[in-house]
């Protein structure tokens, strides 16, 4: 069985024929220039005519990684057919890829881009994307981590705090130096030096009824990670009025829960809960809370929304995930239809501009506990 490294392949590309092993998925998201796909299992008879009509001066077979190709090569070898294995497989000529202009940067990103489902036009849809993160908290920090290092091209981040040292435990971008930093500037710092590639932009404000359209309105997807259920209210209508998709995420103590929204006859956050409630809404600094947990929900929402850019999976849409920290229990919740009655979206919506209903967005009252 005879083998060829992807440098060698580059010089006799022109008179090669390529041949692609890998699933019809792995092929449509990314192939070596030129090359046939023959997806396992492979119709050796078929293979062999098709060659036989091409007559190229060489045939090399690639998989993933180079280990299933190598049983074809040594099948059309019988057949006296000039074939080869290319070794270290489409991961190889992937890590190596000369012709991308984005070569070095593709590095950085090799081990997602190998899978079947992401491949090159994934990581493409991932690079020229635009994700706002309302809340650079416990959650938000957690999605701010991944996000960056999937390759998200811009990022913005909307939050007007300071680092203090309670934040420490679960708000994972800070460290001690930090206390004292405004979060955009801190968080902005930490994730352009661990990927220099990706563009922050910072906006070193809350989240308001006056401000939050002109926010999001050049975003491709919005993440709630606040801690405020006014706040969470507000970026559920102002998404729904502008159509832009969202995943709302809420933790406390040991549990959390997710959902997302996107345009279509689904149920938005406030189809399931309403109003906000006229009682006392515990946070994290009250309640209390494990930064573990922040850590998984966070980074659920950072795959809902690299799920949304890549078209790829099944999102939290119509539904939503509860998680039990204490006893490991994760449920998936089919919601209830979209509320005919919703303020935002309902048939008789009273909410059209969340600017000009700003009382919408203020809690009646809290109790004492």
């Amino acid at each position: 069985m005879k083998n060829i490294t992807v440098d060698e392949l580059k010089k006799c590309l022109s008179s090669s024929l390529l041949v692609d092993i890998r699933s019809a998925e792995a092929y449509g998201h990314g192939y070596i220039d030129n090359a046939v796909s023959f997806p396992e299992p492979v119709n050796i008879e078929e293979l062999v005519c098709f060659i036989e009509k091409i007559k190229p001066e060489k045939v090399v077979v690639y998989c993933t990684r180079g280990l299933k190709s190598e049983e074809v090569v040594n099948i059309l070898t019988q057949y006296d057919i000039n074939a080869y294995n290319l070794g270290g497989g489409y991961d190889e000529w992937l890590i190596k890829h000369y012709e991308d202009p984005y070569c070095e940067e593709n590095l950085y990103y090799s081990r997602q881009m190998v899978l079947p489902e992401l491949g090159i036009a994934g990581q493409n849809k991932l690079r020229n994307s635009k994700v706002m993160i309302i809340g650079a908290g416990a959650l938000g920090t957690s999605a701010l981590m991944y996000l960056a290092a999937a390759g998200v091209g811009t990022i913005g981040i909307v939050e007007g705090d300071t680092v203090d040292i309670t934040n420490l435990h679960r708000q994972i971008l800070y460290s001690i130096e930090d206390v004292g930093s405004k979060k955009v500037e801190a968080a902005k710092r930490r994730l352009e030096s661990g990927n220099p590639y990706i563009n922050i932009i910072s906006y070193d404000t809350f989240a308001t009824p006056d401000n939050i359209s002109e926010l999001i309105k050049d975003y491709d997807f919005v993440i709630d990670a606040t801690d405020r259920i006014e706040t969470k209210f507000l970026i559920n209508d102002a998404c729904v009025i502008k159509k832009i998709p969202f995943c709302h995420a809420g933790i406390l103590g040991f549990y959390g829960q997710v959902m997302s929204w996107c345009p279509g006859d689904n149920p938005c956050y406030r189809c399931i809960f309403e109003d906000i409630p006229e009682d006392y809404i515990p946070n994290c600094a009250e309640s209390g809370i494990i930064g573990a947990v922040s850590g998984i929900i966070g980074s659920v929402q950072a795959l809902e929304a690299i799920k949304y850019i890549t078209k790829i999976g099944s999102m939290l849409v119509g539904r939503m995930l509860r998680f039990d920290g204490l006893t490991m229990n994760t449920r998936v919740i089919k919601l209830p239809k979209k509320n005919d009655n919703c303020k935002v979206c309902g048939n008789k919506a009273t909410i059209s501009d969340v600017k000009n209903n700003k009382d919408n967005y203020k809690v009646k009252q809290r109790c004492s506990i």
